[in-house]
């Protein structure tokens, strides 16, 4: 057993390795250091979370810290001071009590997670831990708006306030950074970064979309405390880089848990995590700690709290004295969505802090205002009253969207398959704010069909009423190729099909010509693609809506030769050619939009011409891309003759003559 000579030792080669080595200082300078005591002072004090680290970890009791502590004072002429706030050895209960409290303040309506979460961090404390391993690993789980994220993060400032750590940051990884084999090295050095840092916590996001082979290192390290790599490392600038020099003396060939909580935040029950880590990961963690769906009463404190938070910000940041009526409060209550939590009302007090800011920058000499809800969120000040746009106008948009939709020639079938699809995710969404049990309804589509046929100017409509109707959050539209999703060399498609894919999240992604994406069974990189695509749709399933698009037959054998795609796309909507009689009236709006007129008498001879086109069935004749194409020449055509008649006042007028389709018809 090593004295306690060798421990003082220890210990003081430890506090000053980052700076100055024992050895160095004690050994070759004892002169200097008897001469130079406020040099040491200031070394100890820039030293001292370091200090306060080593004594907990090595966990002496309370006599034999205060004789070490003498001991090193006697021997270097020195002071040391210990900060209040540090727990010395076992962290007591008292303490914990104070966390719990300060905890279940913070985070309203969860009193009994609030609880659990700190019996876990408690934890080890009490059974002891090895402090190059993981020292604890909790699962906090329960549905978005719960306040599980501010739980954590809440913690470690609670830790470095009562002294059980040095740092209260809380380092995010997100494991959707994550989901191709080719990532081996980013994670790699993420996760060196998060258990080598200072941040006693680190809180691991989204691992139910990474690549399997990242969530086994997980898994490593919730078993064993540490996990082996399966190559060796060397850090080079602060990076991990592969060695070439295998005698190197520093060599990485194994992560250490470092004494660090994983906290493993998740939507989903403990049991469903299984079927991504395993059933031993599971049963090894003691700490799953649930969120619950705010009750009544819980949700009312946080609507207060928001609601004097936004009094607050408008009194320090816009010198306005803010009243809110109580209507305002019943508003936000009226909004609340149980799944959705506190974060379906942030976001619309956030829109009343931004109106209340223009409304401030607009009208200067405002000191007082009153907030209330009578239909719409008002604001009232120096006798005047004010509407504020903090609510989405969904209906204006949705009607603005239909109109499109009726101006739409032909496309009978595909408008009314989008309508009662559009009413069953209608209905699942009541259902499911009403707790009843719902159907999973597959929102991804195929369109097949010829080009010109309005499979674009659909997905984009498509996109647009998902979000009028709160099935998308977004409601962009993403337009990608096979040359947007595969990379030009091995490791580079699933990084870029990736990241195509974050762009489109709350929105559309449509992919056109999606046949090109397999190319065969030796089209590793398009396969990789496909993969990449498939698994992203899985994670995403209730943010993202993918619609491929091609050439019937193509799309039919694509889908053939992959059946991962075909058994997740349950919508395929034929797009058949435009009848002559459609293109007709195609043509006539696209030269109303160009502030064109067809005359009369062209109307039978283009209807005409587009039937004896249509009926070649030629799928190269460019069905509504022929129309725009007629348009747009015959508008040169009339621009020249005018310039030969400069007496024609028919300016807007595409006459017969314009449309050349004698010479078509050749």
């Amino acid at each position: 057993m090593a004295s306690k000579t060798e421990e003082k030792e220890k210990m003081m080669n430890e506090v000053f390795s980052k700076r100055r080595t024992f050895s160095n200082i004690y050994n070759d300078s004892v002169d200097i250091l008897k001469d130079t005591e406020s040099e040491l002072n200031r070394i100890l004090q820039q030293n001292q979370d370091e200090i306060n680290q080593l004594i907990n970890k090595f966990n002496y009791s309370d006599e034999d810290l205060n004789k070490l502590k003498k001991d090193i004072e006697k021997d270097f002429n020195i002071s040391i001071e210990t900060p209040e706030t540090v727990v010395l050895g076992k962290a007591s209960k008292e303490v914990f009590d104070k966390i719990y409290n300060d905890l279940s303040n913070t985070i309203i309506g969860q009193d009994e997670a609030c609880r659990a979460f700190t019996t876990a961090f408690r934890r080890p404390y009490v059974v002891g831990s090895d402090p190059q391993k993981i020292r604890n690993s909790i699962i906090l789980y329960g549905s978005n708006g719960t306040g599980r994220y501010q739980m954590v993060t809440t913690m470690g400032q609670l830790l470095k306030q009562y002294g059980l750590a040095v740092s209260n940051e809380v380092f995010v990884l997100n494991m959707a950074r994550y989901q191709s084999s080719s990532q081996e090295i980013l994670f790699l050095q993420d996760l060196y970064v998060a258990l080598s840092g200072r941040n006693p916590i680190v809180l691991i996001e989204n691992f139910e979309e990474a690549s399997p082979i990242f969530n086994r290192m997980l898994n490593e390290l919730v078993l064993e405390g540490s996990c082996v790599l399966g190559k060796r490392y060397t850090l080079k600038n602060n990076q991990l880089v592969e060695a070439t020099n295998t005698l190197s003396g520093d060599i990485i060939d194994h992560l250490s848990g470092n004494d660090k909580v994983l906290v493993f935040v998740s939507e989903k029950n403990p049991t469903k995590l299984m079927d991504i880590f395993g059933k031993s990961f599971v049963d090894k963690i003691d700490d799953k700690v649930q969120t619950k769906k705010l009750d009544e009463e819980s949700l009312v404190k946080i609507i207060e709290q928001l609601v004097e938070s936004l009094i607050t910000r408008c009194q320090s940041q816009l010198e306005m004295n803010l009243t809110v009526d109580h209507s305002i409060n019943d508003y936000l209550k009226s909004i609340y969505e149980p799944n959705d939590g506190a974060d379906s009302i942030t976001p619309t007090v956030s829109k009343i802090y931004n109106e209340m800011v223009d409304v401030a920058l607009k009208y200067d000499d405002i000191t007082d205002a009153t907030l209330r809800y009578d239909e719409t969120v008002k604001v009232s000040f120096n006798e005047q009253s004010l509407d504020l746009e903090v609510i989405d106008d969904s209906r204006a948009e949705r009607e603005e969207i239909q109109k499109e939709l009726d101006d739409i020639v032909g496309l009978d079938f595909v408008k009314n398959y989008l309508l009662s699809l559009e009413n069953l995710l209608k209905i699942n969404q009541i259902r499911k704010q009403k707790g009843l049990k719902t159907n999973e309804i597959s929102k991804h589509m195929i369109f097949t069909g010829n080009p010109g046929t309005g499979k674009t100017t659909i997905a984009r409509i498509v996109s647009r009423m998902m979000k009028a109707c709160g099935i998308l959050k977004q409601g962009q539209l993403v337009e990608v190729t096979r040359a947007d999703l595969v990379g030009k060399y091995v490791g580079h498609t699933a990084p870029l099909t990736m990241s195509v894919i974050q762009s489109a999240l709350g929105g559309v992604l449509f992919i056109d010509e999606a046949y090109s994406l397999y190319r065969g069974k030796d089209d590793s990189f398009g396969l990789e693609a496909i993969d990449t695509l498939v698994k992203a749709m899985e994670d995403h399933r209730d943010d993202l809506i993918v619609i491929l698009a091609g050439y019937t037959k193509e799309m039919q054998e694509f889908l053939e030769a992959n059946s991962g795609l075909k058994s997740r796309f349950a919508n395929i909507i034929e797009f058949d050619d435009y009848t002559g009689e459609e293109l007709m009236l195609i043509a006539k709006s696209i030269a109303k939009g160009k502030d064109y007129v067809i005359a009369e008498d062209a109307l039978r001879p283009l209807q005409d011409y587009f039937t004896i086109i249509q009926n070649q069935g030629d799928p190269n004749s460019g069905n509504g891309r022929l129309a725009r194409n007629l348009v747009e020449d015959a508008i040169l055509n009339q621009s020249k003759r005018l310039l030969e008649h400069p007496d024609d006042e028919k300016m807007n007028v595409l006459e017969r003559v314009d449309f050349n389709l004698g010479e078509r018809n050749k």
